[in-house]
């Protein structure tokens, strides 16, 4: 008597399903890997990225690798072809973007710095997470920068004249940020002298007010230090803006005057300006 022979034959198709590599938070930047997995071998794999066909390298391989560059969402299914059959399209696995924080670097002080300021620039990422930093210039690692947020430049020279980056690097997601957009540090090698003029041209009259002006072309941030009689930094008056007003001129404010100007913390100075003679008359 002949043995029967049984044999199953699903009666459904198989319906692949799609896994997702690394399942975590995902970020611009990263790369995911997609795994269709169907039971047996032999298959071709299909790709769909928000229904629209996608070109892996080989289409023999079940996965698929993914540079995730925009933030958003986006849906990936599979497939699986041998010969003329296909199985089912697998079920969508979604995908969820977020933008990966970019760092952003300030320099604290106006354009240009001089050679012998301090001069400190900040890393900012702006998201509540414990960052180290690391910093470059000309796109090369500063290792004196030592991971800090602020890099501060205690004597500036020509050498320190570059463009400036960072990014940010933490244990937790996102491991790591945008590097920052470039800032360039522009050094100036000659020291400014201020020019300073009075209100008055000729001599000034008892009485009548007299305004110096302390003009200084080179950037911002600066305060104002007056001198009377001699350049002496123990006897000068500091003032916020570059004016110096006398509201009522007396012969004892006659002379010769300087001024000069700071900025920093230690304070950088500029030069004297040339000596200006202040004539008080009574007629």
């Amino acid at each position: 008597k002949a043995a029967l022979i049984h044999h199953f034959i699903p009666t459904g198709k198989p319906t692949p399903t799609v896994r997702v590599d690394p399942q975590r938070s995902v970020y611009t930047g990263d790369t995911v890997t997609l795994t269709c997995e169907v039971e047996s071998t032999g298959w071709e794999f299909l790709w769909y990225k928000d229904s629209q066909p996608q070109s892996p390298v080989d289409k023999g391989t079940k996965t698929l690798s993914v540079t995730v560059s925009h933030a958003g969402t986006a849906e990936f299914r599979c497939a699986a072809r041998r010969g003329a059959y296909t199985t089912q399209t697998s079920a969508p696995a979604v995908i969820t973007v977020t933008a990966r924080p970019k760092a952003t670097v300030t320099i604290h002080q106006a354009d240009p710095v001089f050679i012998g300021e301090t001069v400190t620039l900040t890393c900012d990422i702006g998201s509540r997470h414990h960052w180290q930093y690391d910093w470059f210039k000309d796109s090369e690692p500063l290792s004196e920068a030592q991971q800090r947020k602020e890099y501060t430049i205690s004597k500036v020279a020509a050498s320190h004249r570059g463009a400036y980056t960072c990014k940010g690097r933490q244990s937790t997601e996102p491991s790591y940020s945008e590097t920052s957009d470039a800032v360039t540090l522009t050094v100036s090698a000659e020291k400014p002298k201020p020019e300073l003029t009075s209100s008055h041209k000729g001599a000034a009259l008892i009485g009548n007010p007299v305004v110096l002006s302390c003009k200084l072309d080179q950037s911002a941030g600066w305060r104002f230090y007056w001198s009377k009689h001699t350049q002496s930094p123990e006897n000068e008056t500091k003032t916020e803006t570059h004016s110096y007003t006398i509201s009522s001129v007396s012969v004892s404010d006659g002379g010769q005057y300087w001024c000069r100007a700071g900025r920093g913390t230690p304070v950088y100075y500029t030069h004297y300006s040339d000596a200006l003679w202040i004539n008080v008359t009574g007629e």
